[in-house]
């Protein structure tokens, strides 16, 4: 998956005009402006924003071979899965956030770019179940060794591998529909020291 999608120029979001190009922007902006109308101001206010996010997911779908489900499964995965899956992808993100250390929605949007497209709709997912979950989610954070070996989650299978040494596969890209967790906000630690006993901190 390559991290610059493919435009399609009649969906261009840089457009200028809200003629022949869509241009979400200029309509959010005059949807906010003032409407003589006072009920069609206020239909317009909550109606065109909804519109507006459903025209960018769309978008998106058209993007990045997004899977149509995408933000609509109630789920933090793109496309729609059973019980039994849905336990199994979150199986697959424990992984990457216990085993390898990912952020959690950085793992979820790695697991939704690799499982969460239009091919993979039309598989049995049913298959996966064969491997451990470790199997697919190394696959999705590590590129092969020097000798061509990834690592399957078995740890006789991985012993010889250096794990410090395998390439690291790039994550989605952040404006794609496969983010769908939010990333808790950092905060920042107390500062120490002379300076900040000076500070009164």
């Amino acid at each position: 998956m390559t991290s610059e999608p493919a435009r399609d120029n009649h969906l261009d979001p840089g457009a200028d005009t809200i003629g022949d190009h869509l241009d979400l922007d200029a309509i959010e902006e005059l949807c906010s402006g003032s409407t003589p109308d006072s009920v069609l101001a206020a239909t317009a206010r909550d109606t065109v924003p909804r519109l507006v996010a459903e025209v960018r997911r769309l978008r998106w779908l058209v993007e990045y071979g997004a899977c149509p489900t995408a933000g609509t499964t109630g789920t933090e995965f793109v496309l729609p899965l059973d019980e039994e899956m849905l336990g199994y992808f979150r199986e697959m993100v424990d992984v990457l956030v216990e085993l390898v250390g990912v952020p959690r929605a950085e793992a979820v949007a790695r697991v939704n770019a690799a499982y969460g497209t239009r091919q993979w709709v039309a598989l049995d997912l049913q298959l996966m179940g064969h491997e451990l979950p470790e199997y697919w989610a190394y696959g999705l954070y590590y590129g092969p060794d020097s000798r061509g070996r990834s690592p399957v989650g078995d740890p006789i299978a991985d012993a010889d591998i250096d794990f410090t040494a395998l390439p690291v596969r790039p994550a989605p890209p952040k404006d794609s529909p496969f983010w769908t967790v939010e990333e808790p906000e950092v905060l920042s630690e107390p500062a120490e020291g002379p300076e900040a006993a000076e500070a009164g901190l």
